[in-house]
């Protein structure tokens, strides 16, 4: 079966691409609730978007508000219009192909997952996806980055998890963002899976989500170290870049539309 680009499943929508997706897997039915990935023909048309988490045995969610923080940056700055309360799925479920982003979030190494949750993931990337996997530790314990490194050998074979060149579109797809730092700066480099040049999984050692989560009075729910607040901006920053690479494809790898963006974003 030829493999969907992340513009293939913007432009089939997501109930053609989870079709297609669940055509492989016996035993699946499309998912009964609407698509969360929606957008009109029109260039200066919004995008609906879920931010989706992947939900497993152990402690899937130790950022309880990562997501939805994320969902509203996405919404002051990008014409993206996420959903106010991001979804939680299961990896055997078919709700994972309702979008081509998926989060992992982990503090502890992941559980072992069955013989068709693997291959809903494998297929997840294949179709054009993008998992973030997000360790909540940041750098402390190497337990969730190991067990992931082991999901991937299993999931995305062939393919080496490898940090990503400063110069990939991903650190200029909407902010310039040199390092990708989290509530933590341990790791001053991504790591990546890859697939001439796409990245399908990407490893985040410094606990994006710990950057991103508030408490309900709006407060940031962990410090920021070593850079406070403007270490929480870059990150905020880093998770918007993230979402639109998922989001909108490698048209962003050109030079004037990069340029472009800089012209007419306003900085928050």
């Amino acid at each position: 079966m030829a493999r969907l680009t992340r513009r293939a499943w913007c432009r089939l929508g997501v109930p053609a691409a989870a079709a297609i997706a669940t055509a492989a897997l016996p035993g699946t039915r499309p998912a009964a609730r609407g698509p969360m990935w929606r957008g009109g023909g029109r260039a200066d048309d919004t995008i609906t978007v879920d931010l989706p988490q992947l939900r497993y045995e152990g402690h899937y969610n130790p950022r309880h508000a990562a997501m939805r923080v994320l969902a509203r940056e996405l919404r002051l700055r990008t014409r993206l219009e996420p959903v106010d309360e991001p979804s939680l799925v299961d990896a055997e479920s078919t709700a994972i192909f309702e979008t081509p982003f998926l989060y992992v979030a982990g503090d502890e190494a992941l559980p072992t997952f069955t013989p068709a949750a693997e291959a809903n993931l494998r297929q997840f990337l294949d179709l054009g996806g993008l998992i973030l996997f997000d360790a909540a530790d940041g750098g402390s314990d190497l337990a969730f980055a190991r067990s992931v490194e082991a999901l991937l050998a299993r999931i995305a074979p062939g393919n080496e998890l490898a940090p990503v060149a400063r110069d990939h579109v991903l650190f200029r797809s909407f902010y310039l963002v040199d390092t990708p730092v989290g509530r933590t700066a341990a790791f001053d480099h991504l790591r990546g899976v890859q697939d001439e040049g796409r990245v399908k999984a990407l490893l985040m050692r410094n606990d994006l989500g710990g950057a991103l989560e508030e408490l309900p009075d709006g407060r940031a729910a962990h410090a920021c170290t070593p850079g406070g607040s403007e270490q929480r901006q870059w990150a905020i920053r880093f998770g918007v870049n993230v979402l639109l690479y998922a989001t909108c494809t490698d048209y962003k790898a050109d030079r004037a539309h990069v340029e472009t963006l800089l012209r007419s974003r306003r900085w928050r």
